[in-house]
């Protein structure tokens, strides 16, 4: 007889079936055994929570002084302006696997909120990458027209709906995205509650100082270090087990 047949024989006398022979039937994987956890997008999440209040720290120190890409002072101190430029764009690509990072601290315990609080982040900052790109057509202005023709030129530029509604506007909701995650990262116990009006207040903090120097602006992006770097080091300190048990 066959295997299947010397199976359902000895099943059929309340024996088990002999070592090696086949059922006919696929046997299930062992569900004990669970993959090594990578630790690359752990290590890269860590990494731009710090990264990204940093660059954002440096990129208002050397940022030009004045609350308006004033040709003059553009023209003057050109390599401030794209350093500055350059350091606001590496910020605000930081913020995208911080985005993601902190979306998946949530997405066992907070799923929805983790989904809602990613998608608006990860839309405001594709938004406002496209922002920090004027300012190198600014300094072209600068050199190239009049003070009078440069200003009169950028001022039509921001008057433009497509810009505001399609580029300006949307770029906001990059913060807003991360004060959601961070709510649900305060919620789920990740870092304590004060971490969410500190990272406001340094949102805040340079809207309401346009008109001083760039050093007393920058004084919000330390505030970001704090509460960002915190979580950043709690990232950084987990295990891999403990950020794939994460995503539930």
């Amino acid at each position: 007889m066959n295997d299947q047949a010397n199976t359902t024989a000895y099943q059929h006398v309340g024996q088990e079936a002999p070592p090696g022979a086949t059922t006919g039937q696929a046997r299930e994987p062992d569900s004990g055994a669970r993959p090594p956890a990578p630790g690359f997008r752990r290590i890269v999440a860590g990494v731009a929570l710090l990264a990204w209040p940093v660059l954002e720290f440096l990129a208002f120190v050397t940022s030009p002084p004045g609350s308006t890409h004033d040709p003059l002072i553009f023209r003057e101190q050109d390599t401030k302006v794209q350093i500055s430029a350059l350091l606001y764009l590496w910020a605000t690509m930081a913020v995208i696997p911080t985005v993601l990072g902190m979306s998946h601290l949530l997405r066992g315990r907070l799923p929805r909120l983790s989904n809602i609080g990613g998608a608006i982040g990860l839309l405001g900052a594709a938004h406002g990458l496209t922002l920090f790109t004027t300012d190198f057509y600014d300094l072209a202005l600068a050199h190239e027209l009049a003070p009078a023709q440069a200003e009169q030129v950028t001022a039509r530029a921001n008057d433009l709906w497509g810009f505001v509604y399609g580029m300006l506007l949307p770029g906001f909701l990059m913060h807003v995205g991360l004060y959601t995650l961070l709510i649900g990262v305060v919620v789920a116990r990740i870092v304590p509650w004060w971490t969410v009006p500190v990272a406001l207040v340094g949102t805040i903090v340079p809207f309401l100082t346009v008109e001083l120097s760039p050093l007393v602006q920058s004084t919000g992006a330390l505030l970001h270090i704090l509460v960002y770097g915190m979580l950043a080091l709690r990232v950084l300190r987990m295990s891999n087990e403990a950020w794939r048990d994460a995503a539930g």
